[in-house]
């Protein structure tokens, strides 16, 4: 009873700097068991995950047509569901998916096993959206926000990711653990020199749509942008533990 297993999926984590072993090696401290499919990375991905040594850890490696065949933003939940639903199959009651640019605060794995314990079929999370430092989370209005900042990621196996995997679908998840449940949101940070062919990528090839023209005439990401000064306000506590050297590289002036 009670069993929880970490549930990731990864392509080209390399290429484009999601912080995606940390993001593992966050699992493989709470979880039971940690599966992660990697989605036809061609990048060096897929050779540093198996570098990783635990016997909690299951890989699922998938050939790269299999991305390819899949379109729309509805593909970051299928792969996603590959993980889920393995899970599932492997008989784990709970499931807890992160993606490769989020982390789980270390002050959160006990409540993450009490909830298990609990018994719902699903809870709120919070996501702290980090912006143009590691350091600092936006603070606007949630119609501001590029993503929400309040998910659903712990849930009974039997449910499954939807849209663009933003959150898994779980009808009147609980809210109890909202506030203790802390997920840091690291893709707004990555190095400015990936960023912008990040953005570039996911929104043409996987949304397909045209990119944002705010993008256009620099080289690197400008965080400024979209957000600065009163959009900002500095984190509540020491980043994890896990994330804290990741951080340190990514810091500008």
């Amino acid at each position: 009873m009670g069993k929880l297993c970490g549930t990731l999926f990864i392509r080209n984590g390399e290429q484009y700097d999601y912080c995606y072993i940390e993001a593992i090696k966050c699992l493989l401290q709470f979880c039971d068991y940690v599966i992660v499919v990697d989605a036809g990375s061609d990048d060096g991905t897929l050779e540093k995950i198996n570098a990783i040594s635990s016997p909690i850890l299951k890989i699922i490696s998938l050939p790269k047509s299999d991305w390819e065949n899949q379109q729309g933003k509805e593909k970051l939940n299928f792969f996603t569901n590959v993980a889920i639903q393995e899970a599932d199959r492997l008989g784990f009651e709970y499931q807890f998916n992160l993606q490769g640019d989020e982390i789980v605060h270390e002050g959160s794995y006990a409540a993450i096993r009490e909830a298990v314990q609990d018994g719902h079929e699903g809870y709120f999370s919070k996501r702290i959206n980090l912006w143009g430092s590691p350091y600092m989370q936006l603070n606007v209005t949630h119609d501001r926000l590029p993503c929400s900042s309040e998910i659903v990621r712990l849930t009974k196996s039997r449910y499954r990711s939807v849209g663009d995997a933003e959150s898994v679908a779980v009808n009147v998840p609980n809210t109890d653990y909202l506030k203790q449940i802390r997920i840091y949101h690291m893709g707004f940070v990555r190095k400015r020199e990936i960023m912008k062919d990040k953005v570039i990528n996911m929104q043409e090839n996987v949304f397909q749509i045209d990119h944002d023209k705010k993008l256009d005439g620099s080289d690197i990401f400008i965080p400024e942008r979209w957000f600065s000064g009163e959009d900002l306000r500095p984190i509540d506590e020491p980043l994890p533990l896990i994330i804290q050297q990741w951080a340190k590289e990514r810091l500008y002036e």
